[in-house]
């Protein structure tokens, strides 16, 4: 294992192996080698219950075919390869593999229709789309509600802690850090929803898909359906309109919604970055640390800024396989099965990047005082409220007052007190604009934070 990581080329299967390995048990050769015999499997006994074309199955029969997937390992993958490396053609490996293993049993008999009247696509694709669908339930869906989680819980944390706002990276408007927060809480459901509902299209249609062989030997079967109901049963939805491949479109929305999701973390991951920058959040020490080789001083955000490197390793690949997979050339060309072997990539720098993100929002504590420090150092945010207020009261170079005051200059509370002191309203409005504290100034801050934590997937 320990030579594996030094020797690997991928940060994924070296470094950091063991915060991704999850993601071989679906997106490994071993993954698909297993996936494939699974649909092959699935085919075999879907066609004695329902094709009409060969006997009925026993229990002991369909238990002992349940098996050979479900027991599959490692040795059994290394026989495949075996046939592979003979026939070159790693589904029909699959194919011989599993007539070996019929070969001595009762169901010898059935082993001329194993893939029977199929294309290795019929296998390829719903293979993959049961690795898509079973890794976002067992994986990704689980990690996304802890990260949910956490957020939650410092949103909470921080809901009444005022700060500054900036727009352009410049001093804007008095917000809170726990409102600032939750719009990415808000973000993440929206999309985590979409996510979580997304349905995987699979086919089962023949070498060019019009079911060629199946309706030239059974002319007077329903293949159609028959392939509806197959495709159903492994818990995808059936495409019919087909060519030898799927058109990816299904996947790639999935995948185009995987990569806005990555998007909001990421926009997420550099915003804390700038906070903890403003000393808006602390970084718990570690003792057996090091920050920098030379700056003994020093706590990095780092397990941040690894997230948004990885987040970006993520995402390209996203954006290549849509922009990839949309396109085959005539009814079918090989180009896109190396890209699929290549999913694994994408997920693995998902998963990387959000146990990062994980980690450290589990680093960082606010800074209350620092936040409130800031806030109350630029008074002339301030303004708005005051120009608002004058527009109300029907004077119409309020805008102008105000700019004139208060553009390009920092100022304090007794500056602000001084100008309003100045304006042309009465005393007792002047005595009512002057607040203590600029997070009375913080509009419905609160309220929107709360609406925004009630929701979830």
């Amino acid at each position: 294992m320990e030579k594996q990581k030094l020797m690997a080329i991928s940060l994924l299967d070296g470094r950091n192996w063991e915060k991704v390995k999850i993601v071989s048990k679906f997106f490994s050769e071993f993954a698909l080698i297993k996936y494939r015999l699974n649909v092959e499997i699935s085919y075999l006994i879907f066609l004695a219950k329902k094709g009409k074309i060969i006997r009925k199955l026993k229990n002991n029969e369909i238990n002992l075919l349940t098996k050979i997937w479900k027991d599959f390992g490692i040795k059994e993958a290394t026989n495949v390869k075996t046939y592979e490396a003979k026939i070159n053609h790693d589904v029909k490996a699959v194919e011989y593999f599993l007539q070996e293993k019929l070969e001595h049993t009762s169901l010898k008999d059935l082993i001329p229709f194993i893939h029977f009247g199929l294309t290795s696509y019929d296998i390829n694709i719903p293979a993959y789309a049961l690795m898509l669908k079973e890794f976002r339930e067992e994986v990704l869906i689980s990690k996304l509600l802890k990260l949910l989680k956490e957020l939650k819980e410092l949103i909470i944390k921080t809901r009444n802690m005022s700060m500054l706002a900036r727009t352009h990276g410049q001093p804007a408007l008095p917000t809170t850090m726990g409102k600032e927060l939750s719009v990415f809480y808000s973000r993440i459901i929206k999309e985590g929803k979409i996510l979580s509902g997304h349905e995987f299209e699979a086919k089962m249609t023949g070498a060019v898909g019009n079911f060629n062989a199946l309706a030239f030997v059974y002319p007077d079967y329903d293949w159609i359906d028959f392939s509806k109901k197959f495709i159903s049963s492994l818990g995808l939805i059936p495409n019919i309109v087909t060519t030898q491949i799927m058109p990816y479109d299904n996947w790639l929305r999935y995948f185009d919604s995987l990569k806005r999701l990555n998007n909001i973390l990421l926009n997420l991951v550099v915003d804390i970055w700038w906070y903890i920058s403003f000393e808006y959040f602390g970084q718990v020490k570690k003792e057996e640390e090091v920050g920098s080789s030379t700056m003994s001083h020093k706590i990095n955000p780092i397990t941040f800024e690894n997230a948004e490197g990885n987040l970006g390793m993520a995402n390209s690949s996203f954006e290549f396989f849509i922009r990839k997979l949309a396109v085959s050339r005539l009814q079918r060309d090989l180009s896109d099965s190396t890209v699929k072997r290549d999913f694994g990539l994408a997920f693995g720098f998902t998963v990387l990047a959000w146990d990062s993100i994980l980690s450290g929002m589990g680093r960082i504590s606010p800074k209350p005082l620092r936040m409130k420090y800031d806030l109350e150092s630029h008074w002339e945010v301030f303004s708005e409220g005051i120009q608002t207020y004058l527009r109300s009261r029907g004077l119409k170079e309020a805008f102008e007052i105000l700019k004139d005051k208060t553009r390009g200059r920092v100022l304090s509370k007794n500056d602000f007190h001084n100008l309003i002191d100045n304006l042309p309203i009465s005393s007792i409005e002047k005595k009512n604009l002057k607040i203590d504290l600029l997070d009375q100034y913080l509009g419905l801050a609160s309220k929107i934070t709360e609406l925004a934590i009630q929701d979830k997937i």
